[in-house]
């Protein structure tokens, strides 16, 4: 009976060892892919602050200088709208 219980003991002692273990893999197997997804975030915003860098570093970039309200302003005259009037042609053949 002693020996019953032993193994029993020792299968079920490799049993959570084993699921340990898978579980652990997992966990390391979604870190690397987490850990790679967010390299490849870093190397894209590196390349976009060098791009902004050469883009400006030269000090020929479009400078805005007008005041919020000036450049807030409607582009279109106040009669110009988005509608357009119309009238129905009838096509009678």
């Amino acid at each position: 009976m002693a020996s019953f219980l032993k193994l029993i003991f020792i299968i079920g002692l490799i049993t959570i060892v084993t699921i340990a273990l898978v579980f652990f893999w997992f966990y390391r197997r979604i870190k690397n892919i987490a850990n790679m997804f967010g390299k490849a975030q870093n190397k894209g915003h590196q390349e976009e602050r060098r791009n902004n860098r050469n883009t400006y570093g030269n000090r020929n970039g479009v400078i805005d200088a007008r005041t919020p309200e000036q450049a807030n302003r409607k582009i279109f005259k106040h009669d110009d709208g988005e509608y357009v009037e119309f009238t129905e042609v009838d096509e009678k053949e």
